[in-house]
């Protein structure tokens, strides 16, 4: 009887560490994907950004795709790939698409992202994305039409605290240089860097002061579904 009931505190025993014990993100309040609502919003008129203002100004179609914190895709400082050098002078989408979804295919990334453009310098795109623990940053580009090489982006926006996904998020975003083009305003000529340069911020004329933009060139609103 004494043997009996030593294996049965034993069970019992065994049966509360278990149930104590942490199993990571099934814990309550710990979330491992989220889907998010995206909206880019331009804010490109004469009044704000006046000096060469085009008249046909426009966005091509917003493509990007979630990823790791650590993806160096798109990075300053890094030379433009052809899908980024095609996006960024021609607004095209082709070949940027099969670059971000290979990386996807090599687990370099989750969801790929393609929205509409715009036909003005005013207004909003809205696309869907999923993320996860661990893609749970998200890229978004459009090309600044017309322009040499510019393109306005979201760049590496990060939605993960480290248990859960933010409800929301409000960034700017920045245009960036892809280093392709040797133009120097919206209407310039096509002048083929030989050597490309490395991706940078783009603040100079004639959209900035060689320090900061005039204004905010657009405003990305991700809301979680």
């Amino acid at each position: 009887m004494r043997k009996f009931r030593s294996y049965f505190y034993l069970l019992i025993g065994l049966v509360f560490v278990s149930c104590n014990k942490s199993d990571g993100p099934i814990e309550t309040g710990i979330e491992s994907e989220a889907s998010y609502r995206v909206t880019f919003t331009m804010h490109w008129n004469s009044t704000d950004f006046p000096t060469d203002y085009p008249s046909n100004a426009h966005f091509s179609p917003l493509i990007g795709w979630s990823h790791p914190t650590t993806s160096t895709f798109f990075n300053v400082g890094t030379t433009a790939s052809a899908g980024i050098e095609d996006m960024a002078e021609n607004g095209g989408t082709a070949i940027l698409q099969a670059e971000l979804e290979a990386k996807i295919v090599n687990n370099e990334g989750l969801d790929f992202v393609l929205g509409s453009g715009l036909g003005s310098g005013e207004g909003e795109i809205t696309v869907e994305v999923l993320v996860n623990a661990a893609n749970s940053s998200v890229t978004l580009v459009s090309m600044v039409a017309p322009s040499p090489d510019w393109y306005v982006a979201a760049f590496n926006v990060n939605l993960y605290n480290g248990s859960n996904f933010v409800d929301t998020k409000i960034v700017t975003a920045a245009v960036y240089d892809a280093g392709t083009d040797s133009g120097v305003t919206f209407a310039s000529a096509d002048a083929n860097t030989d050597l490309k340069v490395p991706i940078s911020l783009f603040v100079d004329a004639p959209l900035g002061d060689g320090t900061n933009l005039a204004a905010d060139f657009a405003t990305i609103t991700f809301v979680k579904n």
